[in-house]
């Protein structure tokens, strides 16, 4: 009679500890990639280098939006930095792109542009919250917003002018 009941309460607990585990990973999964192609694009707030609070809204602007994810310790990020800056040259008044660094001070970002004669906006994302929203767990990570908000393409790792050319062009820029 006393095994029974060692039993059925060994047999409670795991069956609870399991609805705990299926349940959990459940939540975990949905949310993995984050934002997703075809997914709308949440509108995120970003600092600028002064501190500023910018809005950033694809479907507002009616400009396709890229955003790159990226850090000055990151050498794939550093790789691709000169196309990145090639890109901006050639589309920066047709497209909005945006760097956020993320968890990185202004200086310290300002310095890294400073000698590497680069040219493109950047901004912070001090706290991490933006890569939180995007689910960002490596970089450099790049993504595609139409000028609809529409998620078209989610890259991780790096990018050169070629791939961000064709996408931009998938969405309608010419």
């Amino acid at each position: 009679m006393k095994s029974r009941k060692i039993i059925l309460g060994l047999s409670v607990i795991i069956l609870i500890g399991a609805y705990f585990f299926v349940s959990n990973n459940h939540v975990h999964k949905e949310n993995k990639e984050g934002v997703t192609p075809g997914m709308t694009a949440p509108i995120i707030t970003v600092k600028d280098m002064n501190g500023n609070d910018v809005m950033l809204n694809a479907a507002k602007e009616k400009k396709v939006l890229v955003l790159n994810f990226w850090a000055t310790w990151c050498p794939p990020c550093q790789e691709e930095m000169p196309e990145l800056e090639q890109f901006y040259k050639k589309y920066g008044n047709k497209v909005k792109f945006v760097a956020i660094d993320v968890q990185e001070s202004p200086e310290t970002i300002n310095q890294f542009f400073k000698d590497n004669g680069y040219t493109y906006p950047t901004y912070t994302d001090l706290t991490g919250n933006i890569s939180q929203i995007f689910n960002i767990t490596g970089i450099p990570t790049t993504i595609v917003i139409d000028t609809e908000g529409t998620i078209i393409e989610r890259i991780t790792g790096g990018t050169s002018f070629n791939e961000l050319e064709s996408l931009i062009h998938k969405a309608g820029v010419k």
